[in-house]
């Protein structure tokens, strides 16, 4: 808790401010986490999500799914950005001082399958798979800072070129219907 406090609001992620700010002993804080950029992934990966059965509940058209949940994590990307740069600018310390790359979370592409679990079966395992992981490459903070910070465009801007890359990406890969 004292951890996301800090994050949200914009301040560097110590072992020593989350001890302070949780008025507790650095000793107690270091026993659990070793370093601030597990903090902060602990913080980050705390918030919660909502789960994707209830973002597509009665939408059939597999499609629209997909748009849902790549709406929904653009969105929750741009709800906590305090959060999400502070964790990544964590996670990439870290990645740094010890030469490799975490794994920072996977829901996005567990969501996307759901999305697309109605046609799962009528698909190449090869392509369900490939499928599913570019989705997950069109949403969540990479694509928010990339339109924010590198596109600089609004909000309704970012959601049409979202909407494009999935589209693109759907008819490429869905069965002709």
């Amino acid at each position: 808790m004292a951890a996301r406090e800090l994050m949200s609001e914009g301040q560097e992620v110590t072992l020593a401010k989350v001890a302070e700010r949780a008025r507790t002993s650095r000793a107690t804080v270091y026993r659990y986490f070793s370093d601030p950029g597990v903090l902060a992934l602990d913080a980050t990966l705390d918030i919660e999500v909502r789960p994707t059965s209830e973002l597509l509940v009665g939408i059939d058209d597999v499609r629209t799914r997909v748009h849902a949940v790549a709406r929904y994590y653009l969105d929750f990307s741009r709800d906590h950005e305090t959060y999400f740069r502070q964790f990544l600018g964590e996670t990439l310390k870290v990645s740094l001082k010890k030469g490799t790359v975490k794994m920072r979370g996977a829901r996005r592409v567990d969501a996307f399958g759901e999305a697309l679990e109605p046609l799962r079966y009528s698909m190449k395992p090869r392509e369900y798979e490939d499928l599913k992981l570019r989705l997950s490459m069109t949403t969540g903070m990479e694509q928010f800072i990339i339109l924010e910070d590198i596109l600089r465009v609004d909000r309704d801007t970012g959601y049409r070129l979202q909407e494009g890359l999935v589209d693109a990406l759907l008819d490429q890969y869905l069965p002709e219907t």
